[in-house]
């Protein structure tokens, strides 16, 4: 089995710790690097976060750190689902591993050197620190195979009406990416709100291991933040699903389209605007839009992912 190389940037995020314990366990993928944002919450804890999870999951990866505002605009945080260290109140041991002195657009570029063109990058928070490496190395977009990323959406947002969190936390960032012609993978909302975990599940996830019952640990305290502010009585895996999507592609449904990024909009600064169910077509229709996943096999394949060693 040929393992797919990959660069993971985050802003842990209680589906982010998800997403990178799932990945640990995931033969296919090697992480080659692992970078954090500001985002979810301040990057004091995101890069924290990272190394901690990283060295939680037994992985040997360097973590960077990378940018701590976006581009231009105010950081808006999401303490409320998160919490003020990102991941709902749980802790965990504090990784021993020393500081990588290397910004994290540096490292990108440098493993995507020295990986020729087959360096997959993983984005499931604000994409800042792809945009800074972009705007630094002129010949970054060649080196890079793909990029997969959770966030947007074709309908609707969950930050303002329109737009969703990762996208409207740096709109600038964002364009930069969508607009570098990269081979782009967009998992938004429409079909991570589909990976949804009730408490049920959660029940579930908590009974696999010790790392499920960390898992389930900070779900329910996002979970039960999600029934205080929005009324819901789920919570949704939105970044594992780039993971899963990598590895098990036949779980989702997805289609070519049209993506731009709304930067000037009073009320739609954030959009991912998409021709998806428009009647006009943008020319270039590059951006692969994943728009559905099959719930049960989704559940299912996270279960047995856990489960493994």
């Amino acid at each position: 089995m040929t393992q797919m190389k990959v660069w993971l940037d985050a802003d842990p995020g209680v589906d982010d710790a998800a997403a990178i314990i799932l990945a640990a366990k995931m033969p296919e993928i090697e992480l080659v690097g692992v970078s954090a944002c500001a985002g979810n919450v301040e990057l004091f804890y995101t890069y924290e976060n990272a190394r901690n999870l990283v060295a939680y999951t037994g992985l040997d990866v360097p973590v960077y750190k990378g940018a701590d505002r976006p581009l231009l605009a105010e950081p808006h945080y999401a303490r409320e689902i998160h919490g003020k260290n990102g991941l709902g109140g749980q802790t965990l041991p504090v990784s021993t591993a020393g500081h990588e002195e290397l910004p994290a657009w540096d490292a990108i570029y440098r493993a995507a050197c020295a990986n020729q063109g087959e360096l997959i990058v993983v984005m499931i928070g604000p994409l800042t620190n792809l945009a800074v490496a972009l705007l630094k190395y002129a010949d970054l977009k060649g080196k890079i195979k793909r990029v997969v990323l959770m966030g947007g959406a074709v309908s609707y947002g969950n930050t303002t009406p329109a737009a969703e969190f990762n996208i409207y936390f740096d709109p600038e960032a964002a364009d930069i990416v969508f607009s570098a012609g990269l081979d782009i993978s967009m998992l938004g909302l429409d079909v991570t709100l589909q990976a949804y975990l009730d408490e049920p599940a959660i029940d579930k996830i908590q009974a696999v291991n010790e790392q499920g019952a960390f898992m389930a640990g900070s779900m329910r305290q996002t979970l039960n933040w999600a029934k205080k502010l929005y009324n819901l009585d789920f919570v949704a895996m939105h970044d594992p699903c780039t993971f899963l999507y990598l590895v098990y592609p036949d779980l989702f449904r997805s289609e070519m389209a049209g993506v731009k990024i709304e930067t000037k909009g009073k009320l739609t600064r954030g959009k991912t605007v998409s021709d998806v169910y428009s009647d006009y077509k943008f020319e270039d229709r590059t951006v692969d839009v994943v728009l559905g996943i099959d719930h049960k096999r989704f559940f299912d394949c996270f279960l047995e992912i856990l489960g493994r060693y």
